[in-house]
């Protein structure tokens, strides 16, 4: 009866420790350069993917000069820049145990984002890079399109406005007014871009406000667009996530912002989502990743330079 007992004992703390052995620890959510994996005693190294998904007993083996960027089941993420072998089971010892749904959420939505398009993305990394090129060259055109949709929201907090570049155009007008066209701000600018603080602004009680660019000395090349002050809730909620997801995301790494742009565009703040994207492509230049997503977030969106919503 006693060896019975024992044997069934035996049997159960293996499966526990087998169960633990094959859970999930850390997807991939970014990748360059070679980088693999092994599983369990296996000496069988498989190239890592995108989606990926990685378990206590994995081993990670990081190529000269590669990149990798996991999330933790916790909501965690981690870099690994340095080449060689890192055991999954040390990786996820190293990150903080504090569980953020938040960060969670974000995570499995720009998995379902990048993996969403029927196209074969090995097919189409080109395209998306294309895409993301155009904003990085400033391809010049003949028309003033603004890298935002017509409606966008906003929070009273600095929120950068940015346009593509018009042929010839030395200088342009950058206007903020009210629904009744009376001015805010203005400025001109060299650039493509301004930085512009709305808290700062005298709004009063204007729930819209529009935004323009037009081409200095030339008035029939510009455009405008909205931007829409989200409703009392949805504002308490949007800071409440915020407050969550910078606080388990607190390091300035390029996959951090990379999945702070998918809660603003989850939540329709597509200029702080553009602006997360650029940030996370400056922070990793050499991660193509980062680029493809940033192009089908454009394509997706309708901000790409020949595409409209």
């Amino acid at each position: 009866m006693k060896t019975k007992l024992l044997t069934f004992l035996l049997s159960f703390f293996i499966s526990i420790a087998s169960i633990a052995q094959d859970q999930e620890v850390f997807k991939v959510l970014a990748s360059k350069g070679t980088n693999k994996y092994t599983t369990g005693g296996s000496t069988e190294a498989k190239p890592v993917l995108i989606g990926k998904k990685l378990y206590q007993n994995d081993e990670i083996i990081v190529g000269d000069n590669s990149y990798l960027g996991l999330a933790h089941k916790s909501g965690k993420t981690i870099e690994l820049k340095k080449a060689g072998t890192y055991k999954v089971s040390q990786l996820s010892s190293e990150v903080s145990a504090q569980n953020s749904s938040v960060s969670k959420k974000y995570i499995d939505f720009v998995l379902g984002e990048m993996s969403s398009d029927v196209e074969d993305m090995s097919k189409n990394r080109h395209k998306y890079m294309d895409v993301t090129g155009s904003v990085e060259r400033g391809d010049e055109q003949q028309q003033l399109k603004l890298l935002a949709p017509k409606e966008a929201y906003v929070l009273n907090a600095p929120v950068t406005l940015k346009w593509y570049p018009v042929k010839d155009a030395k200088k342009y007008i950058v206007k903020v007014t009210n629904m009744f066209d009376e001015p805010i701000f203005e400025t001109e600018t060299s650039e493509t871009s301004i930085s512009v603080d709305l808290s700062k602004l005298k709004i009063n009680e204007e729930k819209n406000l529009l935004w323009s660019v037009e081409v200095k000395g030339k008035p029939d090349l510009q455009s405008k667009a909205s931007l829409k002050y989200p409703a009392d809730e949805k504002v308490t909620l949007v800071n409440e996530q915020f407050k969550e997801l910078k606080s388990t995301l607190s390091e300035e790494t390029a996959i951090n912002k990379f999945v702070m742009a998918s809660f603003y565009e989850d939540n329709e703040f597509y200029l702080n989502a553009v602006e997360s994207y650029e940030a996370a492509i400056k922070l990793e230049p050499e991660v193509e990743d980062y680029k493809i997503a940033y192009g089908q977030f454009l394509s997706r969106t309708g901000l790409a330079q020949n595409e409209t919503k």
